[in-house]
């Protein structure tokens, strides 16, 4: 089989061996790009409630805070005017905070002097015995007159010892000089409850801390946390790149990767922030992503399993039809061989002598003559029943060797057509070139000097006869005219060619 053919079934095989991997491929990575939408969706829904919460939770407190100033800036206000502060203590209790006493959350508001000792109550006509000289608020209105509303460091606030934020604004004599500090009071529980019901997980919190650092409310509440300063975290000034954001980073105090929501409250310095580990992202899509990487390993495993077998099957059946086809050309080839000298046989020969008479039928520029040679060996019965049959073969394969090496061309072919006879087609050879070449046969038989006790001259021999095909004469014409020259040969003497030359016969003797 030409070797072409014996490629194309293994081409073929792996062409789709490729073929089912490259589709395989293509599934795995759009499973991938699948799982990488379902991660980024999941980043992206939590970043949006992140966002959201965080922006309800800004309004809330900054809104709160507004709120409480006012109560702060009534109760400035009703300090510098000379009518209140005359006025009997009940009624001067009424006037400065009736509107602080509606606050739901808001503590005690306090006014103290300029030494930091409380001089109003707003629970109490008689002040309580309270001072605040060393704290933070109380000192930042005492060395500055321009800041306006102050939201301190909490603190714990007696009698029960709640923690508190201190919101506080200056008080000033006529001339501007420092008379003291009106401070208020919101519980960080208060602010606790309200976060307590914008939940965005069990594991997630809110938070919102000084700008300085301390931290102010944390929920869910950590109350060893409270006032804690934050400002030495690696990502703390992360919250003051932008008025508001996300970033990733390990959270406190857990050390826990997580996603940072964070935004400015309002005007104040204050940062709002909403925490969510990056565990509960990741388990928002992780089981779905895994469920539907197993499913895809196994059908992917599944068709490259059946690909292979595939692959084998067909290599297997390329394989048996490589030797079935094999198997037929060597039949044919049996079929066209003589099983002794391995010379074609006869069945062989009359193809190839029909296909030269077929061209020597042909239209004239591409008709070929060819001419043919007969030959038997010289009293072979003879020497079969001198030498035996066994040596009788050894002699038909030496006479078979002298043929093959006087083949010069594909399309001249020697044949053994029966017994000891054998005939050589030699096609576009005129009469007296395949006459030179039957007398080179003739001789290198001779010069085998194989003995031959029964035949002229102690040796084997061979007489042939040739003819050339004439134009328009039938191939049974010409191998009568060659088998008649064989036959001239034998009777006049054997071990000679004898050559039909124009109709008429002419023997060239040894």
């Amino acid at each position: 089989m030409h070797p072409r053919a014996r490629r194309r079934g293994p081409a073929a095989s792996r062409a789709l061996a490729g073929s089912i991997v490259a589709v395989t491929l293509v599934i795995g990575a759009a499973s991938g790009l699948t799982v990488m939408q379902m991660r980024r969706s999941a980043w992206e829904q939590v970043g949006r409630v992140s966002q959201n919460l965080l922006e309800a939770v800004e309004h809330m407190v900054d809104r709160n805070i507004e709120f409480y100033d006012l109560s702060l800036q009534a109760v400035v206000d009703g300090l510098q005017n000379p009518a209140i502060d005359e006025s009997p203590p009940e009624l001067r209790q009424l006037a400065l905070f009736d509107r602080a006493a509606t606050a739901n959350g808001l503590g005690a508001i306090l006014a103290l002097d300029p030494q930091g000792q409380a001089f109003v109550d707003s629970t109490n006509a008689v002040p309580r015995a309270l001072a605040f000289p060393e704290a933070d608020f109380f000192l930042a209105h005492k060395q500055r007159g321009d800041v306006g509303l102050y939201i301190g460091k909490p603190f714990r606030m007696a009698p029960d010892g709640r923690w508190v934020i201190p919101l506080s604004r200056r008080l000033t004599y006529a001339d501007g000089a420092f008379a003291g500090v009106v401070m208020g009071t919101i519980d960080i529980g208060y602010f606790n409850g309200l976060f307590a019901r914008l939940s965005i997980g069990d594991q997630s919190r809110i938070a919102f801390f000084r700008d300085s650092g301390e931290l102010l409310v944390r929920s869910p509440p950590i109350e060893r946390m409270i006032g804690e300063d934050l400002s030495s975290l690696a990502h703390f000034r992360r919250f003051f790149e932008h008025r508001s954001g996300q970033f990733v980073a390990p959270g406190h105090p857990d050390g826990v990767e997580a996603l940072f929501t964070y935004c400015r409250v309002g005007r104040h310095p204050l940062v709002a922030t909403a925490v969510v580990p990056t565990e509960v992202i990741t388990a928002l899509w992780r089981p779905k992503a895994i469920a539907i990487a197993v499913l895809v390993a196994i059908l992917c495993g599944g068709m490259i399993g059946l690909t292979l077998r595939l692959q084998r099957e067909l290599e297997r059946r390329s394989r048996a039809e490589a030797r079935a086809l094999d198997a037929n050309r060597d039949l044919a080839r049996l079929a066209h061989t003589d099983g002794l000298t391995g010379l074609p046989n006869r069945r062989h020969f009359d193809e190839a002598f029909a296909r030269a008479q077929e061209q020597a039928r042909g239209p004239m520029p591409r008709r070929a003559t060819f001419s043919l040679v007969l030959l038997d060996a010289d009293r072979f019965k003879l020497y079969n029943d001198t030498y035996g049959h066994l040596a009788g073969d050894e002699v038909l394969r030496a006479i078979a060797r002298v043929l093959q090496r006087q083949i010069r061309g594909p399309e001249e072919t020697a044949c053994r057509i029966g017994g000891e006879e054998f005939a050589v087609l030699l096609p576009g050879a005129s009469s007296a070139e395949a006459v030179a070449r039957a007398e080179r046969i003739r001789l290198a038989v001779a010069r085998l000097l194989i003995p031959h006790a029964g035949n002229e001259g102690g040796g084997i021999t061979v007489s042939l006869g040739v003819a050339e095909a004439g134009p328009g004469e039938s191939g049974g014409a010409c191998f009568a005219a060659t088998d008649a020259a064989l036959y001239e040969a034998k009777r006049l003497g054997r071990n000679r060619v004898v050559a039909r030359l124009g109709g008429a016969e002419s023997a060239r003797v040894a």
